[in-house]
């Protein structure tokens, strides 16, 4: 399948969910390699519009960004090709969000071929993923968490990135870095179970060009249900302690941060668990300085 074909298709999209319904049913009629070929297609259209101009266009509405972008597509090629060169129009599609173009592909191979989807895109449609375009970021964060009690608190973990993303795009605070000299920040957030914190490690380094940060933080309450607030919060205070060890002016107003939007992907964390501390001494409830420092390697 060429791209004229795949921009054919989508072109028959409507506004209702029976539309997407109806193009899966389309698709169907063509062959495996031509639904993997649409697949392709679709992620490379959704990861193109995966920078930090889009992100910024729809960040303060709430809504997905990943179902933004399907909405781009899912309104043409015109339209689509209008909004990957001026990304401010992409705010247009907040009130439409078309997820739903997601999982076409694996459905029309279903009906096509009565066997299980197992194709991978070429390329990644999460937030980020376009590296050519975020490349310039001057904020990387890093997940980390010493619970050792399976999986890790993704929800917490999401949170915290979600609001590294949203300090990454907003121009203020982009300004409010290059006051640093320093061309990034890697921040490193571990979070340590549900241990009293009465202080946190911290660990700030300059290395090359480049600022390692890496601070630990405990887990949200059980009863705590607002985690971008909480998360918020976390990372401001974060800042706060690098802007005093580097001597930098005040921080920046934090932006709006848009609520989690259901889609969001599950971010990659670090996991370690904490050295047994032995039975005569006092828990410390945190990583030492050595142990934040080694922590991410």
């Amino acid at each position: 399948m060429d791209e004229q074909t795949f921009w054919g298709l989508v072109d028959s999209i409507g506004r209702e969910p029976a539309d997407f319904d109806r193009l899966a049913d389309q698709l169907s009629d063509h062959g495996a390699a031509d639904i993997r070929d649409f697949a392709d297609h679709l992620a490379r259209a959704l990861h193109a519009l995966d920078t930090p101009a889009h992100f910024r266009a729809v960040q303060r509405s709430g809504a997905s960004f990943l179902g933004v972008r399907c909405a781009a597509v899912a309104a043409g090629a015109s339209a689509y090709r209008q909004v990957l060169s001026a990304p401010d129009r992409l705010a247009g599609f907040t009130d439409r969000p078309a997820a739903q173009l997601m999982p076409i592909a694996e459905q029309a191979y279903r009906i096509s071929t009565r066997t299980d989807w197992q194709h991978e895109p070429a390329v990644d449609t999460g937030t980020g993923a376009n590296t050519a375009a975020w490349g310039s970021s001057w904020l990387h964060p890093h997940m980390g968490t010493t619970t050792g009690e399976g999986d890790a608190p993704q929800d917490y973990m999401i949170a915290l990135q979600h609001v590294a993303l949203t300090l990454n795009a907003d121009p203020a605070w982009r300004s409010w870095w290059r006051r640093s000299g320093l061309a990034a920040c890697e921040l490193g957030i571990v979070a340590e179970g549900n241990l009293d914190h009465l202080r946190p490690s911290a660990d700030i380094r300059r290395l090359d060009d480049r600022l390692r940060a890496n601070f630990t933080c405990a887990l949200p309450r059980r009863e705590e249900t607002d985690l971008p607030v909480r998360a918020t919060s976390e990372v401001r205070s974060m800042f706060e302690v690098i802007r005093q060890a580097m001597s930098m002016p005040d921080l920046p107003p934090t932006p709006p941060v848009p609520r989690l939007p259901a889609d969001v992907r599950a971010v990659t964390v670090t996991t370690r668990p904490l050295p047994e501390i032995p039975a005569d001494l006092e828990p410390q409830g945190y990583l030492t300085l050595a142990q934040i420092q080694e922590f991410f390697g």
